[in-house]
């Protein structure tokens, strides 16, 4: 045992036992004097591997626990006051998973959250995260202060916002396998991770799971991820698994001090950080081997991890040293420390060098809170997806009533669809694969319900690389299920050509009825992460350089062909509304998101088009799945007055009640035509005691007579029922009714569109 560690894993005590029990036990067995021998009793929380408790005790002094270690195995013997007697172990070297701390949320009887912590090359599962004070210099008492186990639980549970309850774990490896050991032995404490992972999360595998890392613990936690990934997916597409379709990634955030992460040369960069690293955790350069291939294997995790982050939007909260390390210097400089994606949180420093920078005192930990903010606003968002999840479901969808509370007619904002074929053109290549693939199934499947009510031929559904599964005219959410579930996530995404071919073939048949009117009008609803193929364009077709710089040859065409088409129905005087497409990004590509907010906002005016037939929306999680994004969705590129309104992404849960979305009583406009904005009275109703989100615009939750619905997240049966507003678009002409009787004599050439 470490000379100066003062803390032992205490394991097999009875199931009664209580934190008394343990401080009476040593006091008893125990000489010291008369000075106090226990300084503090970790939460004692449940042996996953037997019907047994464990706990962790923390001595006054190394001596106190050398002796607690030595005591024989007849000395051994613990009674709980309350009952039960076991012989207990002890135990100094916090092998495998040792439970820091564990508390249950009060309204749900378990942890919200799982936190496990990994240390680095030569650490210790205690030690690592672990600083001593001194509580009495006479008496030779000092205190051990593990932050883990001290400062974390507290920081997340008393927060003003929201109290989130955790268990704290942290897994002991033999983390010298880098230096020492063949390149086959790396994935061993990947592989016990994993496997006590399992047994400690068997009742609730799917609660959210987060991971501390130091050094060249972040390497094993990436490696662990990408594990965990590769299995989810075979969850997925395995036909017998009985979590098919509905597996939930359970890791949601990771906070990485000193991990080096990027570099074109990483490769070649490893071998020197692993070789430093022998040097500052006292490794014996006798037993170095292998650096070489392990430093390629060092290089291609991080790759891997790269890949598996972005697909389950997995957040990283990095942490940099700012003290050399005696003449070594930094050991990992700010840059490759920093984890940089996409709306990542900044790094922080530390002011401390790479071997001490997880150890933070009781008077420091001031210095872990604006991490802990993030972590504790991840966990948040976690929780109430998870939430979302568990709704039960309610009755099917019923006609909206024709008054609302307060008396007044409403009108169905969804009836304009009976004039429209809506038809989902969707990305099926490898990159929408994991939480993007699911959030496509939740958007077909409440889309399917709401249209099929107002049209009866229901929606189409084709795909960009899965033509034959293509299927129009859908109106059970269960075919949807069942062609979702059936697609194999392949090729590219041709976004242009598939475009082109959808748009094509309706101006073709409009064409064929002398562009009638009474031919149906088309909503085009595109759902891809963004990112379409590369393209080439010929040099002497690019006359705006400038724009050439700005955008990719790839979103150029799509651009062009849109034009093409806008142009094309303006010369016939198509009604304004004839064709509306609704570009869906699930995912947050800066750059896809930039150009879809050029087509919604510029493309107008830059073109000098009589039209304005697209809009975009973005979906993140499952908590943008709210009755407005719906709205916003299905009725954005055919209803200016939803044209213009910015949703919010990534929306909190409050309540657990599925509910429906209720008309506003009263809504006004204010401004005229691009500068219109909506006035800050505008709400839509929540009755009493079903309210969903605070929002500062449009989501005011106002009381509401008795009988409304309330707004809440939507499942498969939700009910909308919208009036359509008072304060019309100014210069917006809604499209005349149609019949679908009239226009059925067309619908054969819907099958051409692929």
């Amino acid at each position: 045992m470490d000379s100066k560690q003062q803390t032992l894993r205490l394991t097999s005590l009875p199931l009664l036992t209580q934190i008394e029990d343990v401080e009476q036990f040593f006091g008893d067995h125990i000489k010291n004097k008369g000075r106090q021998i226990v300084e503090s009793v970790g939460p004692i929380s449940q042996d996953a591997l037997s019907q047994r408790k464990q706990t962790t005790v923390s001595f006054s002094s190394n001596d106190a626990a050398t002796q607690a270690l030595e005591l024989e195995h007849a000395s051994r013997r613990f009674m709980a006051r309350s009952g039960g007697t076991e012989y207990i172990s002890l135990n100094h070297t916090f092998e495998d998973i040792t439970t820091l701390h564990s508390r249950a949320n009060p309204e749900t009887g378990h942890p919200d959250i799982d936190v496990v912590a990994l240390h680095g090359l030569n650490g210790h599962a205690w030690n690592t995260f672990t600083t001593s004070e001194v509580v009495d210099s006479r008496a030779h008492r000092t205190r051990e202060y593990n932050w883990l186990r001290d400062s974390l639980p507290q920081l997340l549970e008393h927060r003003p916002q929201q109290n989130i309850y955790s268990r704290v774990m942290s897994f002991g490896y033999n983390a010298d396998v880098w230096m020492t050991k063949s390149v086959a032995d790396l994935s061993v404490p990947v592989n016990n991770l994993l496997h006590y992972l399992e047994l400690e999360r068997q009742q609730d595998p799917h609660r959210p799971l987060f991971f501390v890392g130091h050094s060249l613990g972040g390497i094993v936690i990436k490696e662990a991820i990408v594990a965990l990934a590769n299995e989810a997916m075979k969850q997925t597409i395995n036909p017998n698994s009985h979590s098919q379709g509905h597996y939930m990634f359970p890791v949601k955030g990771c906070m990485f001090f000193g991990v080096p992460h990027k570099g074109a040369d990483i490769a070649e960069k490893a071998v020197g950080f692993l070789s430093i690293l022998g040097r500052v955790f006292n490794v014996n350069t006798n037993n170095i081997q292998d650096l070489k291939p392990k430093s390629q294997r060092f290089a291609n995790i991080s790759s891997e991890f790269r890949a598996v982050q972005n697909e389950h939007s997995i957040t990283v909260i990095s942490f940099f040293e700012t003290v050399k390390y005696k003449r070594l210097g930094r050991i990992v400089e700010e840059d490759s420390a920093t984890y940089d994606y996409p709306g990542c949180p900044n790094a922080f420093g530390v002011n401390r060098n790479h071997k001490d920078m997880v150890k933070f005192s009781n008077e420091d930990d001031h210095a872990l809170k604006p991490a802990i903010h993030f972590l504790a606003r991840i966990a948040s968002e976690a929780i109430a997806l998870r939430n979302a999840r568990s709704r039960p479901a309610i009755a099917s969808p019923t006609p909206p009533a024709p008054v609302n509370g307060e008396g007044h007619a409403v009108e169905d904002a969804f009836s304009i669809l009976a004039d429209y074929d809506t038809v989902f053109l969707i990305d099926d290549s490898p990159s929408m694969q994991g939480q993007k693939w699911e959030l496509v199934q939740k958007i077909l499947d409440y889309s399917i319900v709401v249209a099929t009510r107002h049209d009866p031929d229901g929606i189409d559904i084709h795909f960009m690389n899965n033509i034959d599964a293509n299927k129009d005219n859908v109106k059970d959410p269960d075919v949807a299920a069942k062609i979702h579930r059936g697609i194999e996530l392949k090729g590219s995404t041709p976004t242009r050509d598939r475009l082109s071919r959808h748009l094509r073939g309706y101006l073709q048949r409009f064409k064929a009825t002398e562009y009638s009117e009474n031919f149906r009008y088309y909503n085009l609803i595109v759902l891809t992460d963004g990112q379409p193929n590369p393209e080439y364009e010929d040099p002497m077709d690019i006359s705006d350089q400038e724009d050439a710089r700005k955008y990719k040859a790839a979103f150029r065409l799509i651009r062009k062909k849109i034009v093409e088409v806008a142009k094309k129905l303006d010369e016939v005087e198509a009604e304004p509304g004839q064709v509306g497409i609704q570009f869906c990004q699930i995912g947050n590509d800066r750059d896809a998101t930039a150009f879809f907010e050029y087509l919604d906002d510029e493309l107008r005016g830059g073109h000098k088009l009589g039209r304005d037939m697209i809009d975009t929306i973005k979906c993140q999680s499952e908590l943008d799945l709210t009755p407005a994004f719906y709205k916003k969705l299905l009725l954005g590129a055919i209803d200016k007055r939803l044209d213009h309104k910015k949703m919010e992404t990534h929306q909190a849960v409050k309540d657990r009640q599925d509910t429906a979305l209720a008309p506003p009583p009263h809504s006004k406009a204010t401004g005229k035509g691009k500068e219109r904005q909506w006035s800050e009275d505008e709400t839509i109703v929540a009755s009493p005691t079903s309210i969903y989100r605070e929002r500062h615009l449009s989501m005011t939750a106002p009381k509401h007579a008795s009988g409304s619905a309330g707004v809440g997240p939507p499942s498969r049966h939700a009910t909308f029922a919208h009036p359509i507003l008072e304060a019309e678009e100014p210069g917006f002409k809604p499209p005349p009714r149609r019949s679908t009787v009239g226009s059925s004599s067309f619908s054969w050439w819907k099958s051409r569109d692929s």
